[in-house]
């Protein structure tokens, strides 16, 4: 039985740790994706519906002879995120099968894809690549764990295989771990440690992926460490290993680095989720401006400018009598009435663009908004619902919501539905309110705590 000595062990284990520690170094991706490991078993599965033929050449560096290479091939097949299998040739049959049991959680850095499998059957590759012979464990089963690192760009492979069939106990348990390092443009570097026969294998590739991640180039060193002899005896020798790989077929792919299929998806779905809101708050600001210019169209010219200041000056005069001490309210009443007998024809396109004048006092603006509730003006009924999600003045929503219920404007019910949990108690309470006035009350709705005195709407006109 070959050993392994204390200085190779030592080195073991300090890779096994800078690996681990590399692979969580910030919030995993990569979920479904083509892998660059080479040698030990991966987490990562092919994408349903896409597969990838392979060729490899090695050559020993010991005896090194160009036109007399080691070449296998393989066929590795996606199945769906959850199964895959592979078959090949390398002096005989061989063939392996992978399934996921655990899928990453992009949201929770301590949940890993985890995947157990088979590899090996019937023929082992490694022991046609390195002339082992029987002594070779093949029948290998698998469990393996992976995690990415966005920031570093790297992602961890780390895992254990067990071989069925081998004699003595000695590839009962065999440790690997590997890591995948992209540095842009298709290019990645991986480093993959394993226990073989007792004793430990390092090997490292240099990858590279034209065409949209179609096609794959590779070259490496198997064993490492072998390369400058060793003085004990193993069960493999150093080798040059050059690789062509094809991905085909017509399911999703990774297309680039480190990113996985779903997570590319969940990066699309984000994007679409982030312009529908945009796009959304522009429909609002675009109906916004329309409804101000179209009750601007007709004020333009100097002679309706006046009008407007003359209207303000009347708000203005309204507000005053509702302040005077005492309070005189046939004088309201009959003012009221004069502007209820002119609303039509006088008032009502000033009235609409002074509630929406956010430079103008607001409680000018808040009377305003309380005679076209009185006179049931749905003409500016739009203006009246932006105005709910426009501005955040609680005593401005508050008589908004109070003239829509007095209109029985049912377009506004999804956004009373909104401001019935806002956190200003008198909105809420006026959003019930209105909802109720306008749709009818709810069978066993409460009807919330009573506003405080210092959020009491504006007094009423009319009543």
């Amino acid at each position: 039985m070959l050993r392994v000595n204390g200085h190779k062990h030592r080195l073991f284990i300090r890779f096994c740790v800078v690996m681990l520690a590399a692979g969580m170094l910030s919030l995993p991706l990569a979920v479904t994706r083509w892998s660059t490991i080479q040698l030990i078993p991966n987490a990562d599965m092919l994408p349903g519906g896409r597969f990838t033929a392979e060729v490899d050449f090695l050559w020993g560096l010991d005896d090194f002879s160009f036109s007399s290479p080691v070449f296998g091939q393989h066929l590795r097949f996606g199945f769906s995120e959850w199964v895959g299998l592979d078959i090949g040739y390398v002096d005989g049959f061989t063939m392996g099968m992978k399934a996921r049991v655990i899928k990453e959680d992009l949201n929770r850095w301590y949940v890993p894809s985890l995947a157990i499998g088979a590899q090996n059957l019937y023929t082992s590759r490694e022991a046609f690549y390195f002339d082992g012979g029987n002594d070779y464990p093949k029948n290998e089963f698998y469990a393996v764990a992976a995690k990415s690192s966005e920031w570093a760009m790297l992602r961890g492979h780390a895992g254990f295989m067990s071989a069925v069939t081998g004699e003595g106990g000695k590839d009962r348990f065999n440790p690997f771990i590997g890591i995948e390092k992209y540095f842009g443009q298709g290019f990645y570097v991986t480093a993959e440690a394993q226990r073989r026969t007792a004793d430990f294998l390092l090997s490292l590739f240099v990858v590279y992926r034209p065409l949209s991640d179609r096609f794959e180039f590779n070259v490496g060193v198997i064993d490492a460490p072998g390369v400058g002899g060793r003085d004990d005896p193993k069960a493999f020798k150093p080798m040059f290993r050059a690789g062509l790989k094809v991905l085909l077929g017509a399911g999703f792919n990774s297309l680039d680095g480190l990113t996985g299929v779903e997570d590319r998806i969940d990066r699309q779905r984000e994007l679409i989720s982030a312009l529908n809101r945009r796009i959304d708050a522009m429909a609002v600001e675009t109906q916004w401006n329309a409804d101000r210019i179209h009750e601007l169209s007709g004020l333009s010219i100097d002679s309706r400018n006046e009008e407007r200041k003359r209207v303000v000056d009347e708000l203005t005069r309204l507000r005053n009598l509702y302040d005077q001490e005492p309070f005189d309210p046939e004088v309201v009443r009959n003012m009221i009435e004069d502007i209820r007998a002119r609303y039509d024809d006088f008032y009502s396109p000033h009235l609409r663009v002074i509630i929406t004048d956010s430079e103008l006092d607001s409680r000018i603006r808040r009377l305003a908004v309380s005679i076209i509730g009185d006179m049931r003006d749905k003409a500016a009924s739009n203006i009246l619902i932006s105005i709910l999600g426009r501005f955040e003045e609680p005593t401005l929503k508050i008589e908004t919501m109070v003239a829509l219920g007095k209109m029985k404007e049912e377009r506004a019910g999804p956004m009373l539905l909104q401001l019935k949990n806002d956190q200003n108690r008198g909105v809420a309470f006026a959003a019930r309110e209105a909802h109720n006035l306008i749709f009818g009350s709810e069978t066993g709705e409460e009807t919330g705590p009573l506003m405080d005195d210092n959020i009491i709407p504006e007094r009423r006109l009319g009543r």
